[in-house]
């Protein structure tokens, strides 16, 4: 089913493009790997350059510094096979985000679900020209036909007209703030509208819970192979510790 994305982002009519990206367009002007190559050629279905938010369209200033070069914020939708939005997700986001400089917002699709993708994508020291990642900030799968009130209020700290438009750092930061709320909320049962200082504290602690989970998995699969007695004890009060450490830091995400 079509989804109208700009029926939640509300971005101005200057500002969008709806433009279809052709496969040649990443295998053309990109260095990519036999992996993003099979990835564009066989598993893509389609690619929408929605719109792009800059200075002679919105009225918003750039910001460049050092570390960080915000003149363009670009939208891009990607859409994927029916089925297969968990199994690469992940590696559409990083051919979009990696590939091109700029700073994105970008949603994966198939059929009936989606994912919104931000990232802190800094100046790379060694080739000015190039990025470097620091950290992605994605949703859970969303469903197209369901919304709820967390859903709508997500929806709503997306909108062009709720962002802060001082300038593109602080419209990007809007962005990427609706996405780590949204992600926090799945843990405290409510979206709320937090500070840019919060916001960067709750970052932190996201990051921590997707880490530890991480562990936990490994260690569970550890326990699965272990023989010894003794050394499945350890390892179980090893994994219970760290689940107590995800609910020690989800209770400071719920804290006002």
């Amino acid at each position: 089913m079509e989804f109208r994305y700009n029926d939640i982002l509300k971005l101005p009519e200057r500002c969008l493009l709806n433009s279809r990206l052709t496969k040649s367009f990443f295998l053309k002007n990109f260095d990519l790997s036999t992996a993003e190559k099979k990835l564009v050629n066989t598993t893509i279905n389609s690619m929408l350059w929605l719109g792009n938010i800059k200075p002679s369209n919105s009225n918003i200033q750039p910001v460049k510094n050092d570390n960080y070069v915000y003149s363009e914020i670009q939208v891009m939708v990607c859409t994927l096979p029916n089925n297969q939005l968990e199994n690469y997700s992940n590696k559409c986001i990083d051919l979009f985000q990696k590939h091109i400089p700029y700073q994105m917002l970008v949603i994966v699709e198939d059929e009936l679900e989606f994912i919104i993708n931000t990232c802190d994508k800094r100046i790379n020291q060694n080739n000015k020209s190039l990025r470097t990642i620091e950290g992605y900030f994605t949703t859970s799968i969303i469903s197209k036909l369901y919304k709820n009130e967390l859903i709508a209020s997500f929806y709503n700290a997306l909108t062009f007209s709720m962002l802060d438009k001082t300038n593109l750092e602080t419209t990007y930061k809007g962005l990427i703030q609706a996405v780590v709320q949204y992600k926090a909320s799945i843990y405290t049962g409510g979206f709320k509208n937090r500070t840019r200082k919060r916001t960067e504290k709750d970052m932190t602690n996201l990051l921590a819970i997707e880490t530890i989970e991480k562990e936990i998995v490994s260690l569970i699969n550890q326990l699965k192979k272990e023989s010894q007695l003794n050394s499945k004890v350890t390892l179980n009060v090893v994994i219970q510790k760290k689940r107590e450490d995800i609910k020690n830091i989800k209770n400071k995400l719920s804290t006002t």
